[in-house]
């Protein structure tokens, strides 16, 4: 490989210097790891039927984006745990007798099992080797189908981390392979830390509300949330009682690979803003961050501060909104996150001309071959010329329209960045950076 990069191990990426405006960077595996082991986290709380159902009926929409990959679909396994911990804490307490309809345990992060997949999780290799009957979209549905009766007090993370510990889901994980954990909740993560949380008041709304005022600060003067109005600038508390720590959770998960940018996040939770207090029979609660008409009438989302943090400190992440119960464009976001990671070379912004008097497209790019380096920078290697300019000198780039693979963005024409490597194949750390001007769809560069 190093004899293809000759002469500049040490030299930059040239800047692209447009008109106006900044480049959109892509990183793609010039090698791909096709294993991906995937985990939904899903809020089984008596509000969520139809999120569940919006997630049921748009898998299939998310999958179709990963089966554009080249190649196909990935090697994947895919679990279903839900949030419900019951009043079981990290420091190992619990009540024995459960509390407001929540058992000691709950779920205990153990994956949803179906009766047409053969273990806790789907097995799809992408090439016929399968652990169920049927399709997988169908397997997938009867796993996700968690149903509404799950503790109120929703432990989204303490799930997350549960279900990747628990000896019952032993061989989910793999360890080539790339981690994605997908949130998808209408409230707050409440990972517990001790489970005296139960104890604070006999009123289940006082009770989730403690959740909040020790799991949450804001930056408002003063920053008490018991009196009622809008906040400002909230964040995980430092100082919880009964909460769990956001960084707690991110660090376990991050410990799961050996480069942390193998770790895919994303979330379809409440949007973190606007938050408020209010008060519900005399009693102070947190305000919903929005109201929505669904099929079973309004429908209500609060906000995800908490969650959002955790996604926040990830390198490969994306937060969408569950509210309005339509579960199709986050997941899309997803899928094409988890195909980035995995190898896209589809652009997703319009690409500027930088010649717009010629009749051709003329790309403003930088495309380079870097070292990838667990838990360091990559090491730049050599600039990658592109073909017309090079002869078709190896290796170099260029860019086709593909109205197949990459037909899920939006863009026009659907376009794709091509390294022609001559037959050799890189090396496993090998990634290439990609650095284009791009426009939106008005034409304003971007």
């Amino acid at each position: 490989m190093l004899a293809l990069l000759p002469g500049c191990p040490d030299r930059t990426i040239d800047s692209v210097v447009p008109v106006q405006g900044k480049v959109t960077t892509m990183d793609i595996p010039a090698k791909p790891r096709r294993q991906a082991d995937i985990l939904f986290v899903i809020d089984n709380s008596g509000s969520m039927k139809e999120e569940q159902d919006s997630l049921r009926a748009n898998f299939s929409g998310f999958m179709d984006i990963l089966k554009t990959l080249e190649g196909g679909m990935p090697d994947v396994h895919i679990g279903v745990a839900t949030s419900d911990l019951g009043t079981s804490a990290t420091d190992g307490s619990s009540l024995a007798g459960g509390a407001f309809g929540c058992t000691a345990h709950g779920d205990d992060g153990g994956m949803h099992g179906a009766a047409m997949v053969t273990g806790k999780f789907l097995v799809d290799d992408g090439h016929g080797n399968t652990n169920y009957s049927g399709t997988l979209e169908s397997a997938f549905s009867a796993m996700a189908d968690v149903g509404t009766a799950g503790c109120g007090i929703e432990q989204h993370l303490g799930s997350m981390k549960r279900a990747l510990e628990n000896p019952a889901n032993t061989g989910f994980l793999r360890t080539d392979a790339y981690l994605a954990v997908i949130v998808i909740g209408d409230e707050d993560d409440c990972s517990l830390a001790h489970d005296q949380l139960f104890t604070t008041s006999t009123n289940a709304d006082a009770v989730n509300f403690m959740c909040t005022k020790d799991g949450i600060e804001c930056d408002d003067t003063p920053n008490d949330l018991t009196t009622p109005g809008d906040r400002t600038r909230c964040h995980p508390s430092d100082h919880s009682q009964y909460v769990e720590s956001v960084d707690h959770y991110a660090s376990f998960l991050k410990g799961q690979k050996t480069d942390p940018r193998d770790v895919i996040v994303a979330g379809i939770v409440g949007d973190p803003e606007p938050f408020a207090i209010t008060t519900k029979n005399q009693t102070s609660v947190l305000a919903p961050s929005c109201t929505y008409t669904g099929t079973t009438g309004a429908q209500t989302a609060f906000p995800a501060v908490r969650t959002a943090d955790f996604l926040e400190q990830f390198p490969l992440t994306t937060r969408s909104t569950i509210c309005g119960a339509d579960l199709r464009e986050g997941l899309a976001q997803i899928a094409a996150l988890l195909k980035s990671a995995i190898e896209n070379p589809c652009f997703e912004n319009q690409l500027a001309d930088a010649d717009p008097t010629t009749p051709a497209l003329d790309p403003d790019c930088t495309v380079t071959d870097v070292r990838r380096i667990p838990n360091d920078a990559d090491q730049e290697l050599a600039v990658i010329p592109a073909c017309a300019q090079n002869n078709h000198g190896i290796p170099c780039w260029s860019i086709e329209q593909d109205d197949v693979k990459c037909g899920y963005t939006h863009t026009d024409p659907h376009l794709k960045l091509v390294i022609d490597r001559g037959g050799i194949v890189p090396a496993n750390d090998i990634h290439v950076k990609a650095s284009c001007v791009t426009v939106d769809a008005g034409g304003t560069q971007f």
